[in-house]
């Protein structure tokens, strides 16, 4: 697959209008308002299904390039590493996030993480070992109790405690990302103050002008079914911020499958903001 470019990443952003104000209930504040095309944004990358999600913080608008995926759950992937970082945090199994995390042996095929890592690093790595070790230090029993009070997906962890969220039975829509992250945001999660704002420092992608926080997921099934997400928000200076949810799937991933999560989030996001087009996504 060639590579992806911001002028063919896109289905045009149909307005969402369906969703109801109880779907919203609790997270969002103002009911989801009629909202305007956006129209730069033309084509969606060949080969995938699913969709980009946003919601405006501010206004309650939400935007949809296919409605049916903005209720469509899915395994959330590395995605879930925002929570669980959180439960990281709150449960004092990680004190910090220059705290270093040390395995028995490393055997990841990807030799950036084969070693030693503080706790930012391994979340801006990505690093699975590292958090399948964090988790299985949580336990089940404290997991579920912290899925359960934050309302987390469908609050599943059948599959294995260090499987759950990558090959288990946890699922999470995009509306429910989204309300997620504003609820983070708006330090409105049952989590110290102090643990959401270290969390949210991790999130920081400097990379994308230091506006942009978020993080992205890749799980694959064993009938060969690639689900990939893009999560995180967008700020805005005096505003509330713009949150995005990418979820895509195909059994071709190709090339192209790595960068397209984040590629299509920050070109709709440049849609309503037109500044992050300054921003270097390549």
């Amino acid at each position: 697959m060639k590579p992806l470019n911001r002028a063919a990443l896109l289905a045009m952003l149909l307005l969402f209008v369906s969703c109801s104000t109880a779907q919203l209930a609790g997270q969002v504040t103002k009911p989801a308002q009629i909202v305007k095309p956006l129209n730069d944004a033309q084509r969606v990358a060949s080969g995938f299904s699913g969709g980009v999600f946003l919601l405006d913080g501010e206004t309650g608008d939400v935007f949809a390039t296919n409605e049916q995926w903005l209720v469509r759950a899915a395994i959330p992937a590395s995605t879930f590493k925002v929570f669980s970082s959180l439960a990281a945090l709150e449960s004092g199994v990680v004190a910090s996030t220059d705290q270093i995390i040390r395995l028995p042996h490393y055997t990841s095929t990807r030799e950036e993480i084969n070693r030693d890592l503080d706790f930012a690093s391994a979340f801006a790595l990505s690093a699975l070992p590292h958090y399948q070790h964090l988790v299985r230090k949580i336990g089940a029993e404290r997991m579920q109790s912290y899925l359960d009070i934050a309302g987390y997906g469908n609050r599943s962890i059948g599959g294995g405690v260090d499987q759950f969220w990558i090959s288990g039975d946890l699922r999470i829509t995009p509306l429910e990302q989204l309300e997620f992250l504003q609820r983070l945001y708006r330090a409105d999660l049952p989590f110290r103050q102090e643990v959401i704002a270290q969390v949210k420092q991790i999130m920081q992608r400097v990379e994308y002008g230091g506006r942009v926080y978020g993080k992205t997921g890749w799980a694959t099934a064993a009938d060969g079914l690639h689900t990939g997400w893009s999560v995180g928000w967008l700020e805005r200076e005096a505003k509330e911020p713009l949150y995005f949810a990418t979820l895509l799937q195909t059994t071709t991933p190709g090339d192209g499958f790595l960068t397209a999560r984040m590629e299509l989030s920050l070109a709709a996001l440049a849609e309503v903001d037109p500044r992050l087009k300054e921003v270097d996504v390549h």
